[in-house]
């Protein structure tokens, strides 16, 4: 298998995202929007029409029971980081998402890095797991999740295809629990981890990019 050279893309992504400065806070404020109309639409969902929102979210569950589910989100957390791994060096989208994505997460604080975690996992399970799939099934609802994760352009790609996986994974968990926590608590540990990556590599580049200018 050919490596790629990460120096040079790494360099060449660099370049692009000091080209483009983000603004945060309008990333903040768009995420803040987008998974606050999810998490709503969701809760309004699965209390009028599935009547679910209480077994669904309950706190008052014995210790062991979160224990069961804190292993749960953490097996199913490792395997989807895992696979992720394997995709982006099998996939060459995978890879271009992710420069996409380090140019407009990896400024993130680490405050905000959780925040965004946060939002999404609940924004996202709540809507899918919990209101979506006890409509459409296990099935067609992690297809409509990977749809839902297309790449830049707009098409379905590996990103797409590990978004299958990783919802197949998230709604199993929902179906043999009962409850949306261990789905959010995956998904939460998931996205968390990828963003403080995503936020590593920004990193790696600015300082690339220093002593590039430095030599020159």
């Amino acid at each position: 298998m050919a490596t790629p050279n990460w120096t040079d893309t790494r360099r060449d992504a660099g370049r692009d995202q000091m080209t483009e400065p983000l603004k945060q806070s309008s990333l903040l404020q768009l995420s803040t929007l987008v998974y606050g109309v999810m998490t709503l639409l969701g809760l309004l969902i699965m209390h009028f029409a599935h009547d679910n929102l209480g077994s669904s979210l309950t706190m008052q569950l014995p210790l062991i029971e979160w224990g069961r589910f804190a292993c749960i989100g953490a097996l199913g957390a490792g395997l989807l980081l895992i696979s992720s791994y394997f995709f982006e060096d099998w996939f060459p989208t995978f890879r271009q998402l992710k420069t996409t994505m380090t140019k407009l997460l990896g400024p993130a604080s680490i405050p905000m890095a959780i925040y965004l975690a946060t939002v999404s996992a609940i924004g996202e399970e709540v809507l899918f797991r919990g209101a979506i799939q006890p409509y459409l099934g296990l099935a067609f609802t992690s297809l409509l999740f990977g749809l839902a994760h297309l790449d830049q352009a707009g098409k379905a790609s590996a990103w797409s295809l590990w978004a299958i996986l990783a919802g197949a994974l998230m709604g199993w968990t929902f179906l043999e629990t009962g409850s949306l926590w261990p789905a959010i608590l995956i998904h939460f540990v998931v996205n968390l981890i990828s963003i403080l990556r995503i936020r590593q590599t920004y990193r790696q580049l600015l300082v690339t990019l220093a002593e590039d200018k430095s030599e020159g």
